[in-house]
Formats: structure tokens, sequence, C-alpha cells
């Protein structure tokens, strides 16, 4: 087996390798100078058994997927992981003549001639039915509990920022025995919104609030004072994918956040979580 390291994904994709005991193969990346975005597989990968590795942040990402398979075309089997799958969030039409943008990635994707894709908690799984090849989702969440048990965060409680994330936060707290809650809105006046977890009290607790994705970080950062005004001692953040855009780390911090956790799904200095293990294991099945 040898593991193809798409241009965004080269230190998770090396990570792979060294769990499988198998090489990382070396490719060459460029511009011309109209902007063409030019890809080589330098490895001789005939008839050989590949595995690609390459998140999708952005157009130039999706291209460079693109050019991977088709210059693995001689490889015996070709299977894709995407660790990040972006515009998984543009699944569905609010206005008349949209493009159901994640659609037609996955058509464009799932044109070659494919043996296996994986992604990695994709934000609604129903995407996973526009992709013609057999498509896996990998589920992070055991990951990230690692770490909480491991570096003195625990005992936390474990919270998710709005009812979406509750099934994350139930699987990353449930393999330790951690508390969670999710954080509910409720009316208090015509002009007054009470924020609060359901059911726990975060007063002189470490907390761990969770996501699959941030972006922005608005509504974490939201959650992290609300927190803090509640009593926490401690609040931590952790996510699958660490989008981190615009001032999203300025903005949690001045919150209150101690520290930023992601895994390599998107590589940054905030990746303190490998999933390569993950994906091995699921590889060498």
């Amino acid at each position: 087996m040898k593991i193809i390291p798409g241009i965004t994904s080269q230190v998770l994709a090396t990570r792979i390798a060294a769990e499988l005991d198998c090489k990382a193969t070396l490719c060459e990346y460029k511009r011309f100078p109209d902007g063409e975005f030019y890809t080589r597989i330098v490895d001789d990968v005939k008839d050989e058994e590949v595995v690609i590795v390459q998140s999708i942040r952005t157009d130039s990402d999706l291209i460079c997927l693109l050019q991977l398979i088709d210059a693995a075309e001689e490889s015996s089997r070709t299977r894709v992981v995407i660790p990040y799958l972006g515009y998984a969030r543009q699944d569905k039409k609010f206005e008349h003549g949209e493009a159901i943008s994640i659609r037609a990635i996955a058509r464009s994707i799932s044109a070659a001639d494919l043996d296996t894709i994986y992604v990695v908690n994709v934000h609604n799984r129903s995407v996973l039915q526009y992709f013609d090849a057999d498509t896996t989702e990998l589920d992070a969440a055991s990951v990230i509990a690692n770490y909480i048990a491991k570096y003195e965060i625990a005992p936390a409680v474990i919270i998710g920022p709005d009812g979406g994330a509750t099934e994350l936060a139930e699987a990353i707290a449930s393999p330790y025995g951690f508390e969670y809650d999710v954080l509910e809105k409720k009316r208090i006046t015509g002009a007054e919104v009470e924020i609060k977890p359901k059911k726990l009290s975060v007063e002189s607790k470490k907390v761990v609030i969770v996501d699959d994705i941030i972006s922005t970080g608005g509504t974490i950062a939201e959650a992290a004072a609300l927190l803090t005004r509640q009593g926490a001692s401690d609040i931590y953040v952790a996510c699958i994918h660490g989008v981190f855009v615009q001032n999203a780390v300025l903005r949690m911090h001045d919150a209150g956040v101690k520290e930023l956790i992601a895994t390599d799904t998107i590589e940054s200095v905030f990746s303190k979580v490998s999933i390569a293990k993950m994906v091995a294991e699921v590889l060498k099945k």
C-alpha cells in the first residue's frame, strides 16, 4: 500500500503511512503562470494499492484531489480519505436557482472508478447519498475523548453549544463517564432570553465545549462567556474540524477559552489530536 498525500493533508498522510508501516508517496505541486494547478505523483504507483489523503477546504483542494485520482489511474486499487469535506453545509436549496454544492462535488469525485471513499464527521450524514462510490463516515469523537482524559482536563463537563451537538457531546463523554449537557435557550420575557445548560451546573467545574466544525467561533465564544459567568473554573474548546476563519481564535480566547483543541483533519497549530491511527485501522480492515 502507498499513501498519497494531498497538498492540504501532508502531515496527516505521513502519520497514516507511519501507522501502516508503508510509504508516503512523493508528489509535486505547483501553479502555472496563468493560475492553473499542476499535480504529479513522482513515485511509480502502477499496479499498487493506493490511498489518497486530501481535505477539501477550497476550490483548489478539490482540483488537487481530482488530479491525484486521475494521476493514480494505473494503480490496482484506489481509495480516498477526505478528512474534512468542505461544502457539506451547502446541502440544500434555500432559493430558486441555487446549486446543491456538495452534490456537485460528490458527483465529480464519484465519476472516477474508486473502491471506497472515507469522510470524517461530515456535518450532515444525508450528503453521503450524493456519492455514487462506496462512502463511509469515520467518527473521530473517541480521539477527542482520549485527549481530554489523558491531558489533565478530566474530570470535566462536556457541553454542546446547541441541540445539534448533543450526539457529539454524548459520544465524547460516554467512553470515560464524563458528565455532558447542551445549552438551551429559554425565553423569560418578550425581550429577555436565558441560555444555560439543560440539566447540569458548571459551577467550579472544568468545561469542554465541543462541536464538529468551528468556523468563525461566534457561537463558541458566546457559550464560553456564558459558562464563565455561571462559575465554570476553566473553559476548553474541542472540535473535529478547526476551520478557524476571520478572528475566530482571538474571539474565543477573549471569551475566556483556556485551550483550543482540534484534530488534524485541517492541519494547524491547534491540531493537537491526530486521527491517523483511527484511519489506519480502518484501512487495514
